[in-house]
C-alpha cells in the first residue's frame, strides 16, 4: 500500500460530488428530452396514414365485438399471441378504433421503448452509451413505424428490450430478484409475440451457463418463462394456418434477410406498392452503424469489447435461428418478426459509438446517424411515396356507388378499401353478377389494361392516385360477369381481390350473393 498517496481534501470531495450531481442532471435532461423527442415523432402524426391491411384485421375481425369474441378471433383468424390484443380491446373501449385512438396503444409502448435505451445503454457501458442509444431509439424510423401501427409489433419490441435490460442486470448483480424481473418481461415478451422466444431462449441459456453457480436462483426463472411457453403452445398450434404465412416465401430468403437489414435502419417505408431505393435510403446509415460497431470491438476497453460482442450475439442470434428455422421448412423471415434483434443490435453500435477510444469520432458519427434518421422521418411524413396506401383518399376518389359495380384491387388491399368504404364492400368469391360499373386498381404501368372486359364496358375515367391508378369502366347496359372474369384484370400485381358493392338500397340483396370472409393470406407474421 502506498502510504505517501494524496489523500483528497474536503474542497476536493465536495467539487467531485458536485460535478457528478451536475452530470447526473444534465443526464437526466438529456433522457427527459430525447424521449420526448421520441414521443413526439409517434405521435404527431398517428393520423397522418390510413390503416393498412394487418391493422385493418385488428379492426375489422378482432376487438369489434365483446371481449369473448376478441379472443375467439385471435384463435380463429390470428397467428399472434392474445396480450396486444387483450389490451387493444380494452384501449378501444376508451379511445374507439379510429387511427389516432387505437395507434395511440403501439405509440405508448413506441414512446416508453425510448427511456429503455438509457437503462440497456448504462448497465451496457455507461452513461454516455446510454445517452446515445436512447437518441437511436427515439428517432430510428423502423421503430417509429411500428410505433404507428395497430399491431403488437411495439409490445414486442418494449417487453424484448425490457427483458434484455434484466438479462443484463441478471449478468452483473447475480441477484435473485433481476432473475425474477427478467423472467417476467421474457413471458410479457412472448405474450406479445412468438418470435420473441428466439432471443429469449439465447439469454436463458447464457443465463444458464454464466450463472451456473447459481443455479438454484437461474432455474425457477427458466422455468416460469418455459411454463408462458408451453401453457401458449395450444393456441399456437391452433393457430397454424398456411394461409397465414404462404406468402412469406414467394421471394428468396436472401432478399427477406436484405430486406431485413434494410428496413432496420430505414423502415418499411413504401413496401407495398412502391419500390423506391430502399438501398439508396439505408446505404448511409448501415455504414455509420458498421462504423460504430467496429469502434466498439477495436477502440473499445475489454469490458466495452466484450459487451459488443454479447450484443451482437443476442440481434444476429436471432436472425441467424430464424434463417435456420426457414431452411428446414418453418420460414416466418420477415422484417417485422425479427424486431427483437434490432435493440442489441443498436445497442452494439452505440456502445463503439461512446468508446473513450475513438470519443470524438464515436460521438460524431452518433450525431450523424441520428441527424440522418430524423431527417428522414421528416421526409416520410412529407413523402406519400414512403407512407403506406392512402387507402382514405383511394376510398375518396371512388365515392358512393351508383350502379352496382365491382372494385378490383390487389389482395391485400380488400379489407382496407371495405373499412373505409364504411363496411359496405362485400367480397366476391365466385359465381357471376349483374354490373354496370368496374373500377380497377392498377400499378401506373398496368392502368386501362381491361382487354377481358366485354366491349359494352368503355373507359369513363382515370384519376392518378400517387402510386396507383384507378380506372373506371362503364357499360350502358348492366351485364352478368362472371367472377373470374374480374379476377383476372390486370393490376400489375401477384393477386387479385373482387369487391363488390352498390347504391344503399341494393346492399342488401348483396349479402345473399356474395359471402363476406376476408380476403386470403394474411400478411402478419
Amino acid at each position: 500500500m502506498d502510504t505517501h498517496a494524496p489523500v483528497p481534501s474536503a474542497d476536493q470531495l465536495a467539487t467531485a460530488e458536485g460535478s457528478q450531481r451536475q452530470v447526473g442532471s444534465l443526464v437526466l435532461i438529456g433522457v427527459l428530452s430525447l424521449t420526448a423527442v421520441g414521443a413526439a415523432l409517434r405521435f404527431a402524426t398517428l393520423g397522418l396514414q390510413s390503416y393498412h391491411h394487418d391493422e385493418v384485421i385488428t379492426v375489422m375481425r378482432v376487438i369489434p365485438g365483446s371481449f369473448g369474441q376478441m379472443l375467439d378471433a385471435v384463435k380463429s383468424s390470428e397467428s399472434n399471441p392474445p396480450l396486444y390484443y387483450v389490451l387493444a380491446w380494452a384501449w378501444a373501449q376508451l379511445f374507439g378504433s379510429g387511427e389516432v385512438g387505437l395507434r395511440s396503444l403501439s405509440a405508448l409502448f413506441g414512446a416508453a421503448t425510448v427511456p429503455l435505451g438509457y437503462l440497456i445503454g448504462r448497465q451496457l457501458a455507461g452513461w454516455r452509451a446510454g445517452l446515445v442509444l436512447t437518441a437511436l431509439l427515439a428517432v430510428n424510423p423502423m421503430l417509429i413505424w411500428y410505433s404507428q401501427e395497430a399491431r403488437s409489433y411495439a409490445l414486442l419490441v418494449f417487453f424484448a428490450a425490457l427483458s434484455l435490460l434484466f438479462f443484463l442486470r441478471a449478468l452483473d448483480t447475480r441477484r435473485s430478484s433481476d432473475l425474477a424481473l427478467w423472467a417476467l418481461s421474457s413471458a410479457l415478451a412472448l405474450c406479445s409475440h412468438y418470435f420473441a422466444f428466439f432471443v429469449v431462449g439465447i439469454e436463458a441459456l447464457w443465463l444458464l451457463v454464466a450463472l451456473r453457480d447459481r443455479w438454484r436462483a437461474v432455474l425457477p426463472a427458466l422455468a416460469a418463462v418455459a411454463a408462458t411457453g408451453l401453457a401458449l403452445l395450444p393456441l399456437l398450434t391452433s393457430q397454424v394456418n398456411p394461409n397465414h404465412i404462404g406468402w412469406i416465401e414467394n421471394s428468396p430468403l436472401s432478399t427477406r434477410l436484405w430486406e431485413t437489414m434494410a428496413s432496420f435502419v430505414i423502415g418499411e417505408t413504401g413496401h407495398v406498392i412502391a419500390e423506391p431505393p430502399r438501398d439508396r435510403y439505408a446505404l448511409v446509415p448501415l455504414i455509420l452503424i458498421g462504423c460504430g460497431v467496429l469502434l466498439g470491438l477495436v477502440l473499445g476497453t475489454r469490458r466495452e469489447a466484450r459487451r459488443v460482442r454479447l450484443t451482437l450475439v443476442l440481434g444476429l442470434g436471432v436472425v441467424a435461428l430464424a434463417a435456420g428455422a426457414a431452411l428446414i421448412g418453418k420460414d416466418y423471415v420477415v422484417e417485422r418478426n425479427l424486431l427483437p434483434a434490432l435493440v442489441p443490435l443498436a445497442a452494439a453500435a452505440s456502445i463503439g459509438f461512446a468508446t473513450a477510444g475513438a470519443r470524438r469520432l464515436g460521438i460524431l458519427l452518433a450525431v450523424a446517424l441520428a441527424a440522418y434518421w430524423l431527417t428522414f422521418d421528416v421526409h416520410v411524413t412529407q413523402t406519400p411515396n414512403l407512407q403506406r396506401p392512402d387507402f382514405r383518399a383511394l376510398t375518396e376518389e371512388l365515392g358512393p356507388a351508383s350502379r352496382r359495380r365491382a372494385v378490383v384491387s390487389w389482395k391485400l388491399a380488400g379489407d382496407p378499401i371495405r373499412l373505409y368504404l364504411q363496411d359496405h364492400g362485400l367480397r366476391m368469391y365466385g359465381g357471376d353478377q349483374q354490373l354496370g360499373e368496374v373500377d380497377v386498381l392498377s400499378k401506373p404501368v398496368s392502368a386501362g389494361e381491361a382487354a377481358n372486359l366485354p366491349p359494352s364496358f368503355h373507359l369513363a375515367q382515370t384519376i392518378r392516385l400517387d402510386r396507383l391508378t384507378l380506372s373506371r369502366y362503364v357499360s350502358p347496359h348492366p351485364m352478368r360477369l362472371r367472377f373470374r372474369t374480374l379476377d383476372t384484370l390486370s393490376t400489375g400485381f401477384g393477386s387479385n381481390a373482387v369487391i363488390l358493392d352498390a347504391p344503399p338500397a341494393l346492399r342488401a340483396d348483396l349479402g345473399n350473393e356474395a359471402r363476406t370472409t376476408p380476403t386470403g393470406p394474411e400478411e402478419e407474421g
